[in-house]
């Protein structure tokens, strides 16, 4: 199978090791840190325990949990002025013969009743939203207890504006996620830039220490289609894929690859092939498009794909490869960049995931580079053009290069 990935696929492992820890470098800035994590967990248990004290029949017992981004720790600091957007379930263990309207009611009555929450609740067509103007807002989708028995995780009904309920199985689904970021390819990953200069990993976070390839490989993807649907002229961009389709075929491509036994020197590579894959778990079944969730199949997250009128299911579906097409460009640009020079990488990192996070990862790799020729300890591999560390005139050993080093003069990095 020829790939589509042919500039990517060629660069040396030097080069490529330098790309997924730029890349790692840039999205430990968009990373929720421990504080604002915790901010919004305190937030929506607040709303929770306000929810089950209602002393109405149908809140009694009422339980809350996240789905979504912030459940499968894939959330990425918004673009711009845009919020972050929690997903929620309510589940309503009392519920059971209650109609949409009915739930949708109570739990909005209670909230009004509620001096705090009352000027920040909105309607959606799937429940409420207790919008933090300007930080975070909380989606909430009430859902009752599924009428039948056999599934993984929490088959709910939730509530819907336009059938009354549809099926979900947020929980189920992402107990599959968990499992799927779990199943670890074999990498060979030889560091030769940031962990050769700091001695240390560069993806090391705090509060990110359960964070696996898969979760960062989605990370990586919603973010180039945020930065993407925001182009000037995208006629796409009301149509751009959701998160959890993308976050579906990527899981269904990753686990692919992992039961394939594959091993790779660099997980760049990983990326490329978890890419290149997305597409072939896209299902069709006579003129209905699927993405399924595997614990619901009812559940498909295509559904607008299949819509007829003023042919909007072909725009999304469109939209989708569209976007498809831009992330391989984005890879095969970044391969180019790479063979220009450092600036050329930090240029189009900038077009494909935003400017400020890429500045702060420049910045932090300016500096530790910075350090270490004003401590002399900076060398390049000559053959290769890595840039390794060299203590008593020896390579760090974190670099694993072993080809001869030069050691380079005290100058300012990129002339500055």
């Amino acid at each position: 199978m020829s790939s589509l990935f042919n500039n990517a696929r060629a660069l040396s492992e030097q080069k490529k090791s330098m790309l997924v820890e730029m890349l790692d470098s840039v999205f430990d800035n968009l990373d929720l840190t421990k504080t604002q994590r915790e901010r919004i967990e305190t937030a929506y248990k607040a709303v929770g325990n306000y929810l089950a004290s209602c002393e109405h029949p149908l809140l009694e017992g009422a339980q809350i949990y996240p789905q979504g981004s912030m459940r499968l720790r894939t959330t990425n600091k918004p673009l711009g002025q845009e919020e972050f957007d929690v997903d929620l379930i309510l589940f309503l263990p009392n519920a059971a013969f209650a109609t949409r309207d009915e739930i949708v009611s109570v739990v909005k009555q209670h909230l009004l009743d509620n001096e705090v929450y009352k000027e920040l609740v909105e309607d959606l067509p799937r429940g409420l939203r207790i919008n933090y103007k300007g930080d975070y807002h909380l989606d909430i989708t009430p859902a009752k207890a599924y009428d039948l028995q056999g599934f993984q995780g929490h088959p709910l009904w939730v509530v819907d504006k336009h059938t009354g309920f549809k099926e979900s199985n947020p929980e189920g689904m992402a107990q599959g996620f968990d499992k799927a970021c779990s199943m670890l390819p074999v990498i060979r990953k030889a560091h030769v830039f940031m962990e050769a200069l700091t001695n240390r990993s560069v993806t090391e976070l705090p509060d990110q220490l359960k964070k696996k390839p898969l979760n960062r490989i989605i990370q990586i993807l919603k973010r180039h289609r945020d930065v993407w649907s925001q182009q000037d002229g995208n006629i796409h961009a009301d149509f751009r894929p959701i998160s959890v389709v993308i976050t579906m075929l990527a899981s269904l491509a990753y686990v692919e690859v992992v039961k394939s036994g594959k091993e790779y020197d660099i997980e760049f590579d990983l990326i490329l092939d978890v890419i290149e894959l997305m597409p072939h778990h896209i299902e069709n079944n006579f003129d209905e498009v699927l993405i399924t969730n595997p614990t619901m199949k009812p559940e498909n997250y295509a559904e607008k794909w299949n819509r007829v009128e003023g042919l909007e299911g072909q725009k999304y579906r469109n939209a989708f490869y569209a976007w498809h097409r831009a992330a391989v460009d984005t890879f095969e640009h970044l391969a180019s960049a790479n063979n220009q020079g450092i600036d050329n990488v930090f240029t189009a990192l900038s077009g494909a995931f935003g400017e400020r996070p890429v500045v702060a990862a420049k910045d932090r790799i300016i500096e530790t580079v910075n350090a270490n020729r004003s401590n002399g300890n900076l060398g390049v591999a000559l053959g290769t053009g890595a840039i390794t560390t060299t203590v008593a005139g020896k390579t760090n050993a974190a670099s694993r290069v072993v080809t001869p080093v030069v050691k380079v003069k005290g100058n300012r990095f990129y002339g500055d």
